[in-house]
């Protein structure tokens, strides 16, 4: 399975109540890394590279509110 650079993007971390530019690894579906420059040259070359263009990303957010086929649901 290929890698999955995410490239800059504003990182939300709600625990520690901020917001900061910078990159999540992903690898065999799970993120390995997140940090601030991992977009450098020691990269493998076949990685695949998403540019999130500023835009927000939560990594390891899940929305556990969410109700999946319980009776009485309709959306």
């Amino acid at each position: 399975m290929t890698d999955t650079l995410f490239e800059n993007a504003r990182l939300i971390d709600p625990e520690a109540g901020n917001v900061s530019d910078g990159c999540v690894l992903v690898s065999d579906g799970r993120i390995t890394k997140i940090g601030p420059d991992l977009n450098s040259q020691d990269m493998p070359r076949d990685i695949q590279r998403i540019d999130c263009k500023n835009q927000y990303l939560a990594p390891g957010i899940v929305d556990i509110g969410v109700k999946v086929c319980e009776p009485g649901e309709r959306h």
